[in-house]
């Protein structure tokens, strides 16, 4: 059982950093709603996903593979 929530809050807290990072990203680029960090990887933030790829030019899947996430640590490095 303690595997199980320690990979829940894993993958809670990685899905907090995307949004956050997204969140921050939003604020200086057109096309990206502006989204609140909870932790939830819901249609609010796959549609973000999908809304950063589509400026990033990768295929809008609304998934984080490793292109959208480079893309996205890259982006968010450029705007800090």
């Amino acid at each position: 059982m303690p595997g199980n929530f320690s990979s829940i809050y894993d993958g809670r807290r990685n899905v907090f950093e995307l949004q956050s990072m997204l969140r921050e990203i939003s604020k200086t680029t057109d096309g990206l709603d502006l989204i609140n960090p909870d932790g939830l990887f819901q249609k609010e933030t796959a549609k973000a996903v999908r809304d950063i790829q589509k400026i990033l030019g990768l295929a809008e899947t609304g998934e984080v593979d490793l292109k959208t996430w480079n893309g996205i640590t890259q982006k968010y490095n450029s705007v800090q």
